[in-house]
């Protein structure tokens, strides 16, 4: 999901980036709309609906990031892929296409606080930062990268490495030093909103839960399959209490971020589930993608659904998200 909540974003092996609309709410009708203009009703729809394809990647797609105020849309390809794009979403046009070697390999990247930044890299070595030109400001020789993520200082990047490790590294001081290291090896990670913890998927181990301040592990969290695919889990709802992330038995598990037990499963997939999105504004609205070549939408069963008008809400029986799916 954007920033903003309101775009969706996939891509896919077959080279294809898709754009889609949210549209939280509906009219619920739209007679009283027109009759009584001050007073009507809004209806919870969780939908989203093709906007755009984005064309010009050459590549399987995968890895995607939203530029901070959600204009741009960065994509990596698979391991043989020397490039990186980055688009304009509202125009559809290609801003960027960076090529520094041809035999560089960029799977991962993530944008500076500011926007006009961004890191990437790969598991051949190659670690740069660059601007929106497409010029490589600086590089850091010899990490082979999984994952990467900017932090919201503006000048702290944290890396997965090949060894296991998630490491920090500061350009502006040429500094790095280790904050987590796991026994196997990291597949992907992300970072909650308060740049405190971390949340991982490791291989053959699941998800773990990690405080980068103290650098300690906090939770292990139980249920879900992940053996040597790229499974990317995620922090959601209003303070990042829960947690969710796909997994090979083809399922969404989801948790609260204290309890390593599921609250729930979430089926419907019938391969392998390689991606989840947490909408960060529609906190009721989770995304998934899966092997199966689907892209599914969670919320509320329909009864836990909220109505609003615009002079009062209509409180129905609602109920957290994350327990009525």
């Amino acid at each position: 999901f954007s920033p903003n909540g309101k775009k969706l974003a996939t891509g896919s092996k077959d080279a294809s980036i898709i754009i889609y609309d949210v549209d939280p709410v509906c009219f619920k009708n739209n007679f009283l709309l027109v009759i009584f203009s001050q007073y009507y009703l809004l209806q919870e729809t969780l939908t989203v609906e093709q906007s755009i394809t984005l064309d010009g990647h050459s590549y399987g797609v995968s890895y995607l990031s939203w530029s901070p105020d959600g204009e741009l849309l960065m994509a990596c390809g698979p391991e043989d892929c020397p490039d990186l794009w980055v688009w304009n979403v509202s125009t559809g046009v290609l801003r960027l296409k960076l090529s520094h070697s041809s035999d560089d390999s960029l799977t991962a990247c993530s944008w500076h606080k500011d926007g006009q930044k961004f890191v990437c890299g790969g598991i051949r070595g190659q670690f740069y930062q660059c601007d929106l030109e497409g010029s490589v400001l600086d590089s850091w020789e010899g990490v082979r990268v999984n994952c990467l993520w900017c932090r919201s200082d503006g000048k702290t990047v944290l890396a997965a490495d090949t060894r296991h490790r998630i490491r920090s590294y500061n350009f502006d001081e040429l500094s790095d030093q280790n904050l987590i290291q796991e026994e196997h090896p990291i597949m992907s990670f992300t970072v909650n909103k308060t740049d405190r913890l971390a949340l991982l998927n490791v291989v053959t181990q699941g998800v773990h839960l990690w405080d980068l301040q103290d650098k300690c592990l906090v939770r292990k969290f139980q249920g879900v399959t992940q053996g040597h695919f790229s499974i990317h889990s995620c922090f959601g709802g209003v303070d990042h209490d829960f947690i969710a992330s796909g997994s090979e038995d083809n399922k969404v598990y989801l948790w609260h971020i204290k309890n390593e037990l599921p609250i729930t499963t979430l089926t419907g997939h019938t391969r392998a589930v390689t991606c989840v999105s947490w909408n960060p504004v529609y906190h009721q609205m989770l995304a998934s993608v899966s092997d199966d070549c689907t892209v599914r939408i969670w919320g509320p069963a329909a009864k836990y659904r909220k109505q609003k008008s615009n002079k009062s809400d209509i409180n129905s029986d609602s109920g957290s998200p994350s327990k009525h799916m």
